[in-house]
């Protein structure tokens, strides 16, 4: 673990010497894109699977090279957990953005409810597990460098008419704009969250990443219920991409249990999450968007 924590140290330093790619990108709200997009859900540690769907899309070659120009890539929340590797995917996305920038190629990643929790400090190590953890939590404290990148990480973003987020967007959130949301979240989770412990503490209703906010609701993977709930939840969706000036919601966050990305209220929201980690068991899974707002989903075998 020393050894592995050393790599870690000399990689980040040498990537903090550089600038980032994604925060060049300052409004998340209306991102205008012509070329390649694509997104990935609910990665959870699993660096091979990232690995897999890139090369597939030839998005890099087997060597990690980039290779595709004018490529922008989603990740819509939850890499991290259940294993100590995960931070390294952050890293290669931080290098990632590096080396593609003089090819207009990029990922964003968002935050999802296990990247809020990390920086948090609410880590979910068995006690038998602590020491072994140790190195890789300390990254997640205030200042430290796993912090420093998340912390500048967007919760929503909208791209050409196409809402990303981890959970989804209600209403009520959708009103005060995507980048109210973000500047809002980032202040929540400042100082390792210490306003949002405040709000929770006294209950606030415009709580970002509180349990009903863009990280954390399950209200739309609620829609495959019942077709009365399917009502409901399709009302609640065209309310929120009618606040929000756009045609559809990408949403990871809960696991598809038939490991399909499945679409709903006229394919106006799409629910990615297929179980992506080996440690889910579930499907490699990506989705492809293309320019007459349509999209299409691609299946890797493991």
């Amino acid at each position: 673990m020393k050894y592995v924590s050393l790599i870690f140290f000399i990689y980040f330093v040498a990537l903090w010497q550089k600038s980032y790619t994604q925060d060049d990108i300052v409004d998340y709200s209306n991102i205008k894109w012509k070329n390649n997009l694509y997104s990935i859900s609910d990665l959870h540690g699993d660096m091979n699977a990232l690995l897999k769907i890139l090369k597939n899309e030839k998005i890099i070659d087997n060597s990690n090279n980039i290779l595709k120009k004018d490529t922008l890539v989603v990740i819509t929340g939850d890499v991290l957990d259940p294993n100590y590797d995960d931070i390294n995917i952050l890293f290669f996305i931080e290098d990632y953005n590096i080396k593609g920038k003089s090819m207009n190629s990029k990922i964003i990643m968002l935050l999802g409810n296990h990247e809020i929790n990390n920086i948090c400090l609410k880590f979910k190590n068995r006690e038998s597990d602590q020491d072994k953890y140790n190195n890789r939590n300390e990254l997640f404290k205030k200042n430290k460098s796993v912090y420093n990148i998340l912390i500048n990480y967007p919760i929503v973003i909208k791209i050409n008419n196409i809402i990303f987020s981890h959970a989804g967007v209600l209403p009520f959130y959708a009103y005060y704009g995507i980048n109210f949301i973000n500047l809002e979240g980032k202040k929540e989770i400042e100082n390792n969250c210490k306003l949002l412990i405040e709000k929770k503490n006294s209950l606030q209703e415009l709580c970002i990443c509180c349990n009903y906010g863009p990280t954390l609701n399950r209200y739309y993977a609620s829609v495959s219920h019942n077709v009365f709930k399917r009502n409901m939840v399709c009302s609640t969706l065209y309310k929120a991409l009618q606040l929000l000036k756009a045609n559809t919601m990408v949403v990871g966050h809960t696991m598809q249990l038939n490991y399909k990305a499945n679409s709903f209220c006229g394919n106006k929201l799409l629910l990615t999450d297929t179980g992506i980690s080996q440690s889910k068991n579930g499907v490699i899974s990506y989705v492809k968007y293309f320019p007459d707002n349509t999209y299409k989903t691609f299946y890797i075998d493991r």
